[in-house]
């Protein structure tokens, strides 16, 4: 009975949180170190060396501006080094606004087709095959799949160098 219970329960002695039964057949999960990472389009890239840091590095912070841009979520990122500044309604509001402004500018860099992947790739966290089902329903899988995984590798590059001159820019 014990070993059903560790077995059903999201929580383990050591008292880190386990993917609940659900979220398992959703997502295609795996454990490093104990630590349980769902597996996305960035970290498949990563793994295949198609992508480097710089690319992970901007997909993360593009992530992260896009969710308070859009909804005024914050992702707290662990154990980043940054002191966030605390503030009131006006200060959250101006932070608001900023990312809205970079996330406007990449759009405009990158154009309205790079956007609208980035959103599938990162905010929506489709699959390549699920964004070439969209992208290309006329193409074979593989094919389309391809496609997709090329253009976002390029993609997140091309996002890398954006922040990097936005970076220079000011």
């Amino acid at each position: 009975m014990q070993a059903l219970i560790q077995e059903v329960s999201p929580v383990v002695a050591a008292g880190h949180m386990k993917p609940t039964p659900e979220r398992l057949q959703h997502h295609e999960i795996v454990e490093r170190n104990g630590v349980h990472r769902v597996v996305n389009t960035v970290h498949s890239m990563y793994e295949a060396g198609d992508i480097g840091d710089d690319e992970v590095s901007a997909a993360d912070r593009w992530y992260r501006e896009y969710l308070f841009a859009t909804i005024g979520i914050v992702e707290e990122k662990p154990s980043d080094g940054r002191f966030r500044e605390k503030g009131d309604v006006h200060t959250w509001m101006i932070g608001r606004g900023k990312c809205s402004v970079r996330i406007a500018e990449i759009r405009e860099r990158l154009g309205l087709c790079g956007h609208v992947r980035l959103e599938m790739m990162l905010a929506r966290e489709m699959s390549f095959s699920a964004m070439a089902r969209h992208l290309y329903p006329g193409l074979s899988e593989g094919r389309a799949r391809m496609k997709v995984s090329a253009q976002c590798a390029l993609l997140l590059e091309q996002l890398s160098h954006a922040y990097e001159s936005m970076k220079n820019k000011n």
